[in-house]
């Protein structure tokens, strides 16, 4: 029963934009004997990967395992496979490529790595969404502060953190971002004013929402994430 109610509150409460990417990166990662989720929440990507020994490490808590902020405590190659979920834009833009490389350099097989890409337009859109939000909570949401603080990642940016491995890598979007900012309205709405209207209105928008996964490799202003699929030579 506590399981039932984790997984109902897990689908309800969550955003849909973070079912998706889960999902999104258990598919593009495969059915590896073993990853490290750096950066991830422990049992979080496990859920979508029953099959696979996941190891959720991060700088703070919670996490399977502490590691220190700029190296990651494995051999070369000690994972079949490696992900990074929405950790990227958190980390200043100096230490990205670094970030990149110890990502790559555990990884055997595969390295999934998705961000939040950076535009003008996007980032236009999450400081008119940050203000609003701030209208509604009365301060700034943590993760928009840092966004806009540390600036998200661009296709550039990316293309350059990648640019020296000897492998094959592919980039695909997923989502518009105005679409996205839209359901995160409404779940701020239903958390922070807990009118029955706007609760009962998100619960409904959440139980018939379906995941939307599909990603194209071509790029639009207003694509709301990157998937970088890296893979061994």
């Amino acid at each position: 029963m506590q399981r039932l109610r984790a997984l109902v509150a897990d689908r309800v409460l969550s955003a849909p934009d973070t079912w998706e990417r889960h999902l999104i990166v258990a598919d593009l990662v495969g059915a590896p004997s073993d990853l490290v989720d750096v950066g991830g929440l422990p049992g979080q990507l496990a859920s979508f990967l029953p099959k696979t020994r996941v190891l959720a490490v991060n700088v703070d808590e919670p996490a399977d395992m502490i590691v220190p902020i700029d190296a990651l405590p494995f051999e070369d190659g000690a994972f079949e496979a490696s992900t990074s979920l929405d950790v990227l834009e958190h980390v200043p833009g100096d230490d990205r490529h670094r970030f990149v490389r110890e990502l790559l350099r555990v990884t055997r097989r595969r390295a999934v790595l998705c961000c939040p890409l950076g535009s003008p337009e996007h980032r236009e859109a999450e400081e008119e969404i940050q203000a609003w939000y701030r209208s509604v909570a009365g301060d700034g949401h943590p993760w928009l502060t840092d966004h806009l603080s540390k600036g998200l990642p661009t296709l550039e940016e990316l293309r350059s953190c990648f640019a020296g491995h000897p492998g094959p890598v592919r980039f695909l979007f997923h989502g518009d971002f105005r679409e996205v900012n839209e359901q995160f309205r409404r779940l701020v709405l239903a958390r922070h004013r807990h009118r029955p209207g706007d609760v009962a209105g998100y619960a409904r928008f959440r139980l018939a929402y379906r995941p939307r996964t599909q990603l194209t490799d071509v790029f639009s202003p207003f694509s709301n994430r990157v998937f970088v699929i890296s893979d061994a030579p």
